[in-house]
């Protein structure tokens, strides 16, 4: 549709000042087109002088954007310095505190001793990276050095041995390991999982780290082997361990049976355990019976001559046993005419009882042993049950036949404890009987977590 000529001239001069007027006259201006244009075509030069508008302030704003872009890149660029500078002022921080840090004054010897209360609390150290002794020699130069030069950090080790699959690598480590240790008495476990029957076609010998080991055996004095028979006899008889006073045997089941003919080489033994239902006495010379102090069995499944094994450890200060009830544990029973039996050096006698002898053990053959048997020094009977879950009951475990032992005992002090029991009797009765004869009673739940199978100590 064509304009008027008025229309027209209206429009053009609107469209020449567009760019100078102001907000009140663009209203001016379209108050005067809207009063003689159609109303599509006024909203058609709205939006075209919108359009015009906003493309203009739109132009504006990116040009500001990119202004402030800008900036922001040099700040960056300004704070990037900032932080190197902050770092390196940091490190020269912490270089200078570390001079004059007190523990950078302190004697070798306080380290050292320091160093000491770092290692874990496990009889046999297992090597690793984030605990000590290793993570000290990742500290500084200073305390690599001072770990190194400390044999007692490296007294005591756990190790693997996989016949001649050990990796070379886990060898030289053990090889740096005891090599630390100097000339220290060597506290030592060694597994080999391996059963002997299958593991014989390959010579022990040929490992590196059996080879290893044996060359330090001199220096053995706490020793764990956890292995079936052969091996061990392998290991015992290669080495010459005639230093070991503390010796823990884990006999794996296997076909090779005990040559009780010929013992395993320990002499100078005080402190043994024996766990395995191979685990039999006699792999242990009988020369060395009269000199052990501390003695623990767990022959789970075997038979337990308890009277026996008093007769032939005659110094015995501590035994703890372990008794299951569903076979012949618990039914050794002494014969009728039993005499009296003193055995005047035993002070602490552990008794552990197995879920099944919880569970169906017959407690009569143990009331029996009790009933003729005289301990003297005895000052602490306990007894633990080994899975807390078949909560034993106190007055079924023996308090008559206790008090008895206990009464027998010259001690001044005596200790009685149950461990995952429950008492049903009157606690505060029996307890009152108990301290009238000197014996302190504990009923306690500990769970299971006692690694009760060591070496009594």
């Amino acid at each position: 549709m064509l304009l008027s000529s008025k229309t027209s001239s209206v429009y053009h001069r609107a469209m020449d000042s567009i760019t100078v007027v102001g907000a009140k006259q663009l209203d001016v201006a379209l108050c005067t087109m809207n009063s003689v244009c159609s109303p599509l075509e006024v909203e058609i030069n709205e939006a075209r002088i919108a359009l015009q508008r906003d493309g203009v302030e739109l132009l504006n704003i990116e040009s500001m954007l990119n202004s402030l872009q800008a900036d922001i890149e040099a700040i960056h660029v300004r704070m990037s310095l900032q932080q190197e500078k902050r770092h390196e002022v940091q490190t020269r921080i912490l270089a200078n505190r570390a001079r004059i840090s007190p523990v950078r004054f302190l004697p070798t010897e306080i380290i050292q001793h320091i160093f000491k209360f770092c290692l874990p609390d496990d009889r046999y150290i297992i090597p690793h990276i984030q605990s000590a002794p290793l993570l000290l020699c990742q500290i500084c130069r200073r305390w690599r050095v001072i770990a190194q030069e400390t044999p007692e950090l490296w007294s005591s080790i756990d190790v693997h041995d996989w016949g001649v699959w050990t990796a070379d690598l886990y060898t030289a480590m053990v090889a740096r390991w005891l090599a630390a240790s100097r000339t220290r008495p060597l506290a030592i476990s060694v597994m080999c999982l391996q059963k002997w029957d299958w593991f014989r076609r390959c010579d022990p010998t040929e490992s590196g780290l059996f080879r290893l080991l044996v060359s330090h055996s001199a220096r053995f004095y706490d020793l764990h082997v956890q292995a079936s028979y052969g091996y061990i006899n392998a290991f015992l008889t290669s080495s010459s361990p005639a230093t070991v006073k503390h010796v823990l045997i884990s006999v794996m089941p296997s076909t090779s049976l005990p040559n009780f003919d010929h013992p395993l080489p320990l002499s100078n033994i005080t402190h043994l355990a024996l766990c395995g239902k191979g685990a039999f006495i006699n792999i242990i010379p009988h020369t060395t019976f009269p000199q052990i102090t501390h003695l623990t069995l767990d022959r789970s499944g075997a038979e337990v001559n308890f009277m026996k094994v008093l007769l032939d450890f005659p110094a015995l200060i501590h035994l703890k046993i372990k008794l299951s009830g569903c076979r012949g544990s618990l039914d050794v029973t002494p014969p009728l005419d039993t005499m009296p039996f003193k055995h005047r050096a035993l002070e602490i006698l552990s008794i552990y009882l197995s879920e099944d002898a919880v569970q169906f053990g017959n407690v009569a053959p143990l009331s029996r042993i009790f009933d003729v048997l005289s301990l003297p020094s005895l000052r602490e009977l306990a007894f633990f049950a080994l899975d807390p879950s078949w909560e034993a009951i106190v007055d079924e475990w023996l308090p008559d036949s206790v008090k008895a032992l206990f009464n027998r005992s010259s001690c001044s002090t005596k200790r009685l404890l149950y461990r995952n029991f429950k008492c049903t009797l009157d606690k505060n009765d029996f307890g009152e009987q108990l301290r009238s004869l000197a014996i302190d009673l504990r009923v306690e739940k500990v769970g299971f977590g006692c690694h009760w199978y060591d070496i009594a100590s």
